[in-house]
């Protein structure tokens, strides 16, 4: 009779865990999408290791951020952009949706630059390629169930180990890499300085806060299954900026050390191969294309969320199009735009791919002050209110990426009169 049980008691584990885990390991790997990794790269490339402590830092603000959207899309059952709308005057709800949607387009079209660098690296048309990769990525969303659509993006966040064998293959400073993820290394200029919003940018985003808690919710996670959903974020926060930190490392411990630069990702691929061989230009360029249609597929899905919450329209992942007509048409407006004007020619890519992380970070102490706000209504969150530490943390935050923020103008303007 025991030995019955305790398959009974595995397989009940089980189905809890798959019902819960999901979210947070999805909505952390995209963080590393196209955008993040071009950024990563740059990072490594101009500044060597001297950015990855920011990494480290921003770990916990990931994690404890994303557990707090967690936390309140669970309990109150609904998105962030639904419970602004229903707790906020109008116009502070515009301009937060407003600023979002315009930060989540920028990503998105950053992810189809991805898909298009791809194309360039191997000689393929890049109308085809870009036109073709959007399309799957579409029929994909549309026509998937919610179960199986996780499970294609948790298959792609395992394919960016990729990236993890390129920072072995290139036999990095192991010793210098392990002590910058601790010991703090500035370089007071201007370019520093906005790499490190940039940094802090495509790894806390904005979108993620929409996503993962929307996610959640749809999701239909219980409260008491909260221990493992703090699990899950944390699992996603961890291996997010593991994979950075051998992105940097890779392109630190090879194109620092030679003086190259790079303007992305791109760049990068072909870079490496005259030291580290082909293989290595594979798996960035791979790591590039899964990072852009993965980026690309959470970006547009969390944007599709956030409009449909805010209008209180229909949105879901699980209903078809007929019920979710808006959710979808904001889905493909968002994918079809991004790729016919990445098609452009001589569309500046690049200074919209760093901007678009560094647009996160100016923008996200104000959705911080919101989800605090939230956080803290008992007749939204019950006993699961805020505690003293989360909200110290989460004003700790606020503060600091607004003297982050603040800092950077201030240099820039003071640059210009010196």
């Amino acid at each position: 009779m025991s030995t019955e049980k305790k398959p009974k008691r595995l397989w009940t584990k089980i189905l809890l865990i798959s019902s819960v885990v999901g979210p947070g390991i999805i909505a952390g790997t995209a963080d590393n999408d196209a955008g993040g990794i071009a950024t990563y790269s740059v990072a490594g490339a101009q500044f060597g290791y001297h950015l990855i402590w920011v990494l480290f830092l921003v770990t916990f603000v990931l994690a404890i951020t994303q557990e707090m959207g967690a936390r309140l899309g669970i309990v109150s059952g609904k998105g962030l952009a639904a419970l602004i709308r229903e707790n906020f005057p109008f116009k502070a709800t515009f301009l937060i949706i407003l600023l979002s949607f315009i930060a989540n387009w920028a990503n998105i079209l950053a992810d189809v630059a991805g898909m298009s660098a791809v194309a360039n690296i191997y000689g393929i048309p890049a109308w085809i390629f870009v036109l073709s990769s959007a399309a799957l990525l579409s029929w994909l969303v549309i026509s998937g169930n919610f179960k199986n659509i996780q499970r294609v993006f948790l298959t792609s966040s395992l394919m960016y180990l990729a990236y993890v064998f390129a920072g072995f293959m290139i036999h990095p400073d192991w010793t210098e890499a392990t002590r910058s993820i601790v010991v703090p290394s500035i370089i007071p200029t201007a370019n520093f300085l906005f790499m490190a919003i940039a940094l802090i940018g495509t790894t806390v985003t904005i979108w993620g806060q929409f996503f993962v808690q929307s996610y959640f919710a749809e999701k239909g996670v219980r409260a008491e299954d909260l221990p493992l959903a703090r699990l899950d974020v944390g699992a996603g926060a961890i291996w997010t900026n593991f994979v950075a930190f051998f992105i940097i490392v890779a392109t630190a411990g090879t194109l620092y050390v030679k003086h190259i630069n790079i303007s992305d990702a791109a760049d990068a691929a072909l870079a490496l191969e005259p030291f580290a061989g082909a293989l290595a230009k594979h798996l960035f360029a791979w790591g590039l294309y899964n990072a852009a249609m993965l980026g690309a597929g959470v970006v547009t899905i969390s944007t599709a969320y956030t409009i449909t919450e805010a209008f209180g329209w229909e949105g879901k992942i699980n209903a078809g199009f007929k019920e979710s007509a808006s959710f979808y048409k904001i889905f493909l407006f968002c994918i079809f735009s991004a790729a016919l004007l990445v098609l452009v020619p001589h569309f500046p890519i690049v200074p919209v791919l760093v901007a678009s992380q560094a647009l996160n970070t100016f923008i996200l102490p104000i959705l911080f002050i919101f989800l605090l706000r939230l956080l803290n209504r008992k007749d939204i969150m019950g006993k699961y209110t805020n505690g003293m530490s989360s909200n110290i943390f989460g004003w700790v935050s606020i503060v600091g990426l607004s003297l982050l923020n603040l800092a950077y103008f201030v240099y820039l303007i003071v640059s210009k009169f010196r």
